[in-house]
């Protein structure tokens, strides 16, 4: 990854106190996402924020996106794990915990790369003691498929009336104008902010409503319309 990228996030995580879900894919393979030197802290660093509170996230084994089908969040026209046998889903995700296993990591959330998982990667997630995941559009976390779902479905800071709501930064890409918007936010809700121990220690008991569905499907209805818009008109 991009050691001055993240490094302009760790302030904000220490100065408010935050337990970030950290989505980290084992054994990567993605030369897209080779862009930087190797560090020889990182796993030190991550066993140091799993001490702190933070949610490691198995973020997919070797984030090499090549099934073509769409799965649960089809948001991707190519995957790492939709649409994959299930026997060989569950090799890559016991490959992937072991790896973090071996540095001293237990993973807790399941963090699909490119939002790509199907009922297979469920199933095989569940048989393997992770408890949630972070993807899916509603406002608050629900049980299905014996997961918790925290619904994933901002990549930037935006305030917000009421419910749960992530995320989604990645340190590689991220502008220093949107670390600057984050930090600006974090002066105002901070003290909003949860975590994934907190929210399972809570329990999560109710199933996906009828509203979680229509708010999913406008969702992913505003996504689809606003890629249109830029491929079309280039904003």
């Amino acid at each position: 990854m991009s050691r001055a990228g993240w490094e302009r996030f760790v302030p904000l995580l220490r100065r408010y106190d935050l337990k970030p879900i950290l989505g980290i894919v084992p054994e990567n393979t993605d030369s897209e996402l080779v862009v930087d030197a190797e560090d020889a802290g990182f796993w030190a660093e991550m066993l140091e924020w799993q001490a702190a509170g933070a949610a490691i996230g198995l973020h997919g084994y070797r984030h090499v996106c090549e099934s073509a089908a769409g799965g649960l969040i089809p948001l991707h026209a190519r995957t790492e794990f939709a649409g994959v046998a299930e026997e060989r889903q569950r090799e890559w995700i016991r490959a992937g915990l072991t790896v973090l296993r071996g540095h001293g990591l237990e993973a807790r959330v399941w963090v699909a790369p490119r939002h790509g998982f199907d009922a297979a990667t469920l199933k095989v997630l569940k048989g393997e003691g992770i408890e949630a995941l972070s993807d899916g559009f509603a406002r608050e976390p629900f049980r299905e498929g014996g997961l918790v779902w925290v619904p994933q479905q901002l990549w930037g800071p935006r305030e917000k009336a009421d419910g749960v709501w992530t995320i989604c930064l990645h340190a590689n890409t991220a502008s220093d104008g949107l670390v600057r918007e984050l930090e600006a936010f974090l002066e105002r809700f901070a003290g909003q902010f949860t975590s994934v121990d907190a929210l399972l220690a809570e329990g999560v008991e109710r199933g996906r409503s009828v509203g979680d569905r229509v708010f999913h499907v406008r969702m992913m209805g505003k996504i689809w319309v606003d890629r249109r818009r830029k491929r079309w008109f280039g904003r």
